[in-house]
């Protein structure tokens, strides 16, 4: 029965998704609404340049959302949006031009982009590129910790799966993530959501109970695939959680993969044991150590 009521936990969890962009759900609500607007894409990129390929941003006469790289750029882009939409004329579009950004604009990045103009309507809606993540990351634990990494990784492409066995220690309201895709899981059995973590996935152990960072370890460090698994604590207190897990048979390489301290080691000093600055540091070793080893996730 008590496995039963586990499963019945995580199927019935209210699980709170944001599989789109905020510039995407805008688009729909502008749309929705009969709206104007333009979407501006970068639809090729070459060399150096701000951002990836498939960037979108939203302009109406008096607003805009999301960002296409910022400078000159962007602000021609929009100006030529908005004379568009002061014009009337929509009825031209889709436009794309070439644009060097060193010969044309005077900016240094060396790259050139083919822009796109866009009307907003219901197929450049159906045809929104997919989400985009740089990772993707469990967070077991909503507690301060939790919290502020949360708040760290705002606006940072990624997937967060966000588990706690405690069943309301989520915020309320959750906070809106421009670029991300959020979900909570309550679970008795915070372990057995690491089954559910896609291949290359990080896993981030802070729980307000050590004999429950245990259990995920155990589970979390058995999966090969995972690209980083950290727990929060002291070297003490990873010494005596592996020193359990050797004993339960865990293989020496498993062990090995547990980051505990975790953040970026040269963090110290007066603050650096606050939950805002630990957030910080952990954010900063994820997006460190992603750069090395894992690619974009399409969703």
């Amino acid at each position: 029965m008590r496995q039963q009521r586990q499963s019945a936990c995580f199927l019935q969890s209210g699980i709170v998704r944001r599989d789109m962009s905020a510039v995407r759900a805008q688009a729909e609500s502008w749309f929705a609404a009969g709206l104007s607007a333009v979407i501006i894409e970068l639809t090729s990129v070459r060399g150096s340049v701000p951002r990836e390929q498939g960037t979108r941003m939203l302009v109406s006469v008096d607003a805009a959302l999301g960002t296409i790289g910022g400078g000159r750029l962007e602000f021609e882009a929009v100006e030529q949006a908005r004379a568009l939409l002061r014009a009337g004329d929509l009825a031209q579009l889709p436009q794309q031009r070439t644009i060097a950004l060193g010969p044309s604009l005077g900016q240094c990045c060396g790259g050139s982009v083919d822009l796109t103009w866009l009307a907003l309507d219901s197929n450049t809606i159906a045809m929104w590129p997919p989400s985009a993540f740089r990772f993707e990351l469990q967070i077991h634990g909503a507690g301060h910790v939790g919290q502020a990494l949360l708040q760290a990784l705002h606006g940072v492409p990624c997937s967060l799966t966000w588990v706690d066995s405690r069943e309301a220690a989520w915020p309320d309201p959750l906070p809106s993530h421009p670029l991300t895709q959020l979900q909570t899981v309550y679970s008795e059995s915070p372990e057995e959501v690491i089954h559910q973590a896609a291949s290359g996935s990080y896993v981030l152990i802070a729980t307000h109970r050590h004999d429950v960072d245990e259990r995920i370890a155990q589970v979390a460090l058995k999966r090969e695939d995972l690209a980083w698994v950290g727990m929060i604590g002291s070297k003490t207190k990873r010494a005596r959680i592996l020193s359990r897990l050797e004993q339960r048979g865990l293989a020496a390489s498993a062990l090995q993969r547990l980051v505990s301290p975790i953040g970026l080691s040269n963090i110290k000093g007066f603050g650096s044991k606050t939950p805002a600055v630990i957030a910080l540091s952990v954010a900063a070793q994820i997006l460190q150590t992603s750069s090395q080893s894992v690619g974009v996730h399409l969703r």
